[in-house]
């Protein structure tokens, strides 16, 4: 089963340019969004998600991108939540940098026979203009 994490992964690009530091507090930007995810809705998600937002994971040593645009986002949101699975996440350990805000996310859910499991996973967001720009999930560990 393939869990979807609304979170971040950290990212440093040496030789990067970063667009400067987030000028208004980021953690409510990214607990709307997580609040919206964990009540599946998807719309909810979208006003916080900048039109050209990147969802992607990294594996290994690449990063792929798993859905772009704000549009084929809110699909993919859309039919991931008429999965029989509930799924609610929970965020600890912020650390903001600038504009990118690293997360370690929890994911809670029940499996059919009722038993509790989870998992986590290192997340980072991208503020651009104080939305969603993108984000990056890093593999998962069970808890």
């Amino acid at each position: 089963m393939r869990i979807i994490f609304i979170t971040a992964a950290f990212i440093v690009a040496a030789c990067s340019q970063v667009k400067p530091a987030v000028t208004s507090d980021p953690h409510p930007v990214v607990l709307a969004h997580v609040e919206a995810f964990n009540v599946q809705d998807a719309k909810a998600m979208a006003e916080v998600e900048h039109p050209d937002i990147e969802w992607l994971t990294a594996t290994g040593s690449e990063i792929l991108v798993e859905v772009s645009g704000r549009e084929n986002l809110t699909k993919s949101m859309e039919e991931f939540f008429k999965s029989p699975t509930k799924i609610a996440g929970t965020l600890r350990d912020w650390s903001v940098n600038g504009n990118y805000i690293a997360v370690t996310e929890t994911a809670h859910w029940s499996t059919s026979s009722g038993e509790a499991k989870s998992q986590s996973a290192l997340t980072v967001y991208q503020l651009e203009d104080n939305l969603i720009r993108r984000v990056w999930y890093y593999p998962s560990v069970e808890n």
